[in-house]
């Protein structure tokens, strides 16, 4: 049972929004071993040391593009086909073990306003993951990697999700596991919500100005109307 002073805190951090923005990979969809072959793939075939789950978990969270452009001793063209050599692997093993996270789908199903993904994974693929996790008919937009000229953390793709919803920042809250799914949020002037149990570290969602934690899908419904 819950203290009264849990109850109070519970009170404080309740809002009611319009719409709700979801990361997809780490936050609706387990997809970590697919995303892990696909840049272990990758990074074998050029030769590179692959990842442990530590080290995927930490790149995913800081931006699997970032990885293959900092690539250190390539040429811009390796690191290009690095970067493509992942995605096309990605895109035949998208959903060999992906699936939804525990609540998703229910809580998905329960939430009566607006909702839309919004990833850096490019729309194609998005849209697949959705279709086959079931999650279409809950989502109303998705928002891909080649949705915008700028990817997340940049504020672009959830002010076109914004736009084309036409719903205000203030009335939209953005959650995310990574600490590129909080900034963007900021840098939009949404609600940032982090999760801890995806690819990014709650101490570094943190520091990057998450307002509210869930550590499961479900608690959704204890924050936000």
């Amino acid at each position: 049972m819950k203290t009264l002073e849990e109850d109070i805190r519970m009170e404080k951090i309740v809002r009611e929004v319009d719409l709700f923005i979801f990361d997809l990979d780490g936050t609706l969809a387990d997809s970590k071993d697919d995303i892990k072959a696909a840049i272990n793939h990758a990074l074998k075939s050029f030769g590179m040391k692959t990842l442990t789950d530590a080290e995927i978990r930490e790149v995913v969270g800081n931006g699997i593009t970032r990885l293959f452009k900092n690539m250190t001793g390539k040429s811009e063209e390796e690191k290009y086909e690095t970067i493509r050599t992942y995605i096309e692997y990605l895109e035949s093993h998208l959903l060999d073990t992906t699936a939804p996270f525990p609540g998703v789908i229910e809580t998905l199903s329960s939430i009566a306003k607006r909702k839309a993904v919004v990833t850096n994974k490019l729309v194609r693929m998005a849209e697949r993951v959705v279709t086959a996790l079931g999650m279409a008919d809950h989502i109303d937009l998705i928002v891909g990697s080649d949705s915008t000229p700028r990817m997340k953390p940049d504020p672009a793709p959830i002010h076109l999700a914004l736009e084309r919803l036409e719903v205000s920042p203030e009335r939209t809250v953005m959650v995310g596991d990574t600490v590129d799914d909080i900034l963007s949020a900021k840098a939009a002037g949404v609600i940032s919500c982090g999760v801890s149990y995806g690819f990014g570290q709650r101490e570094d969602l943190k520091d990057a100005g998450a307002e509210i934690f869930i550590d499961s899908f479900s608690d959704l419904r204890f924050h936000f109307l």
